[in-house]
Parts: structure tokens; sequence; C-alpha cells
């Protein structure tokens, strides 16, 4: 357990498999292994043995719920719920069986019901800045948006994509994601590359960057996610990568005179929301004649800025760019629709914009 505990994974999973060999059938052992190799990303191990020790100590909350936690996290959300409700029968006031509820029911779309658990997860003092994130997001997806949405949480895309860093990839490419390819592209028809320097802003694993080789002379990538920076750093398609927030590495970039000719920005506004001090500050870092090319999902069922949706990304309108734009400087050349992804079987439909800085 200590192993398990200080992050020695690997050590902690032979340990539990020798306990097991010695005690097949130990309820405490299966569930202990079946943690590990969740953790390990061996999920349908730790589905199995997760079950037998539910199956054999049906009584224990535990079990039901790192049941449930397994099964959403390979995104058998039906199953997740039958177990978590199971620990919830046992106690319903089980504050961790709640929280995984509640984002098993706004994956599944029963936003209502989501919120009806976070509320609950609340008032038992369960809560923190995350659930109130997502309880704004389900709640608004039903009743419309009076006020602005929240911010994201400090942490949370850091920490969603160091989850994704190991297998970004094959994770991408289950999705149709082409986001970076089709922004580049675009931005290669209409200006005026090669471009000197650019600014891969949320570079994640380097596509981008990829899609830049022969088109940029140096391309330095900013990413929040450390695990993300790595894997950038690997691909060899940046000169400098480094862990920041986009709007601190723009500032960083704008204090030290540094200037780039194109800032490129793939999927990452969707988890910004308001887009006013980006704007404002890649305005300081492009060089007159500079563009600005980003992808976003577009929210066009309102008259709202942007939007918080349930999958807790963010949604912006046309009308907003094109005020942004004007207020910052900025010359719209292209703002085209097409698919950013598939998510969980629904076409996203997304807008890829290219702005050019007035000279």
């Amino acid at each position: 357990m200590k192993a398990f505990e200080s992050g020695q994974l690997s050590q902690a999973e032979s340990c539990f498999a020798k306990a097991l060999e010695l005690a097949p059938e130990r309820p405490s052992v299966l569930m202990n292994l079946g943690v590990v190799r969740a953790a390990l990303g061996q999920t349908d191990q730790a589905i199995g043995l997760l079950r037998r020790a539910a199956e054999l100590e049906p009584e224990a909350i535990e079990n039901w719920v790192h049941l449930g936690a397994t099964y959403a996290e390979t995104g058998q959300f039906r199953f997740a719920l039958e177990a978590l409700d199971r620990a919830l029968d046992l106690q319903p006031q089980t504050l961790i069986a709640l929280r995984h509820k509640a984002s098993v029911l706004r994956e599944l779309g029963q936003h209502n019901e989501s919120a009806k658990c976070l509320k609950m997860l609340h008032q038992q003092g369960g809560g923190d800045e995350f659930t109130s994130f997502m309880l704004a997001a389900v709640q608004h997806s039903e009743s419309g948006w009076t006020q602005e949405p929240p911010a994201p949480p400090a942490g949370y895309v850091a920490n969603l994509f160091d989850r994704y860093a190991e297998d970004f990839s094959a994770h991408l490419s289950k999705l149709d994601y082409r986001a970076p390819e089709i922004l580049v592209k675009a931005a290669l028809e209409c200006l005026s590359p090669p471009w000197p320097r650019v600014l891969d802003l949320g570079c994640g694993t380097g596509l981008a960057g990829q899609s830049l080789q022969g088109h940029a002379m140096r391309v330095d990538g900013v990413d929040l996610s450390l695990g993300m920076v790595k894997r950038a750093q690997e691909s060899g398609h940046y000169q400098r990568v480094w862990q920041a927030d986009i709007h601190d590495a723009m500032e960083q970039a704008h204090r030290t005179e540094d200037r780039y000719n194109l800032i490129v920005s793939a999927d990452v506004f969707i988890y910004v929301g308001a887009l006013e001090r980006a704007f404002q500050l890649a305005t300081s870092v492009l060089r007159a004649g500079g563009g600005l090319a980003f992808s976003l999902e577009e929210w066009a069922e309102g008259p709202e800025r942007y939007v918080l949706r349930p999958s807790l990304r963010y949604a912006h309108s046309l009308a907003y760019i094109q005020r942004l734009a004007l207020d910052h400087g900025f010359q719209i050349l292209r703002a085209d629709r097409d698919l950013l992804r598939h998510d969980h079987g629904t076409a996203i439909g997304g807008l890829f914009c290219i702005l050019q800085k007035n000279s």
C-alpha cells in the first residue's frame, strides 16, 4: 500500500499480484490490485478484479465505487451508473460516489439528474471549485445563461491533459480530430509563409508543430500540461517548449520583447472562456501584419457571446470574435466552418479563424 500511495504503481502492482496468489479470493486484495491496474491503464483487467471483489463482498461500498469509477474511465457509463447506485444504496451520503455519479450522468446527457447529485454533494460539504464549475455547466445547459459563464478552475485543464499525455495521439485518432492540420492549411492559404517565428499556444503533443514543418523558421510551443510539454519536446518540432498558462506565456513574451509573425492555437480557447485578455496579449506580441489562427466550438443558438457546455468546454459566437477583432486591431481573413471532432459519436462543428493584425 505504501508503494501505491507514493506513486510507485509498478511495484504496488507486483506486491498485490503476489498477495493475490496467496489469497486468490480475498476481496481487499482483489480491490487493491484492481485499483492499481486501473491507475496503470489496464482497465479491462481492473474491471474483472473489481467486479469479483464486489461479488465476494457486496456490502463493501468501496468495491462498488472503484468499479463504477473504472467503468466510467472506459466510457461504459451505464455500467458505471449501476455500480455507483449500488454504493449509494448502501450509504446514500457517500460523497465520492455522488461525485462520480454526477459526472457519469453528465456524460449520459442527464443534466438535471447530474445537477441534483452535485447540489446534494455541496449540501453535504463535499463540493469544491471543480464541482461548482460542473454544476454551472449542467444547470445552464437546461435553463440558459443569465450571466457570464465561470472561468475554469485552477489546475483543471492541466490535470485533464496530463491524464491524456501518454496516449493522446491514439485518443485523438478515435475522434477524427484534424484541427491543427485544417488550421495551418488555412493559414498557409491566406497569410505569407514561411514565417520567421511562430508561437503555438496550447501546443499539446506537437500536432500543429508537425503541420508547420517547412513553413516556419522557428516554432515555440507552450502548454499548461507538463505531460504535454514533455511530449512536444520529444517531437522535435519546436525550438523551445515550456509550461505556462497561455496568458502568462504571452505576457512573458511581451516583457522580453519576443515578437511573432504567427500565433496558432488549435482547440485551446474552448478551455479558456472569455477571450478579451488573450486577444489583447496576442496583439502585443504579434508583429504588424502577423497572423492569429485558432479554432473554436461555434455557438449559434442564442445571443450569448460564449457559453459553457455540459462537456465542460466553451463555445463562442462568430459575432463575439468579430467584435474582439475590431476592438484589438485585427482583420478577419477567414472564418471557416468544419468538423472539429466527434464526441461520443456526435459531430462537433467548429470555426477555424484566420485573423491578421493591422499594419
